[in-house]
């Protein structure tokens, strides 16, 4: 059998909401065994985005601590942000780090890309790992409460104890702990 045979086609598409950040879609959708899904709805992400694990040389890991009006709390969390049109993937990181740390990075290494929620929503994130060449402010005090450095330990007994719960951080961190160099 042939992929596109395997996948469901849309069929028809109703607009309930677009923006520059984000579009909501009901389809209309034909399942490979012939049902018709009336309402499937997708969430549409016109831009892409980056996140990025800093270490510094003992190792350590920089968190931010954001400002999460959606879910109501303070969450640790890598930096990350999205790509802006026209700026690659790499330049996007180092971007986002300045902005949101204020760190400088050096050693900058793509590990992977990954869709956070491929089930209703098309959002990919490019994850990166990187050292601290150098440290300042950040500059968003609307978005970011504080900035901290984790060790791998503290990090993994945050981790254990739900302290953060930001799915974008928890991948790219253990991604990075197991694959950057």
């Amino acid at each position: 059998m042939k992929n596109e045979e395997l996948m469901p086609k849309r069929l028809g598409r109703t607009t309930i909401y677009e923006s520059e950040h984000v579009c909501l879609y009901s389809d209309r959708v034909a399942q490979p065994s012939g049902q018709i899904t009336e309402n499937y709805y997708q969430i549409h992400y016109p831009k892409k985005a980056v996140a990025i694990v800093i270490f510094d040389e003992e190792d350590n890991i920089l968190l931010i601590q954001n400002r999460r009006y959606t879910v109501g709390r303070l969450e640790w969390e890598v930096p990350a942000g999205r790509i802006e049109y026209g700026e690659s993937n790499e330049a996007a990181a180092k971007r986002e780090a300045i902005e949101e740390t204020g760190c400088e990075l050096a050693d900058l290494q793509y590990l992977c890309s990954y869709n956070p929620s491929n089930g209703m929503s098309d959002s990919l994130i490019h994850c990166f790992a990187a050292k601290v060449s150098s440290e300042g402010d950040f500059t968003d005090s609307d978005e970011i409460n504080n900035k901290r450095w984790f060790s791998k330990q503290e990090y993994m007994d945050l981790l254990k104890t739900n302290g953060t719960m930001d799915g974008v951080t928890i991948l790219a961190i253990l991604y990075a702990l197991q694959f950057y160099k």
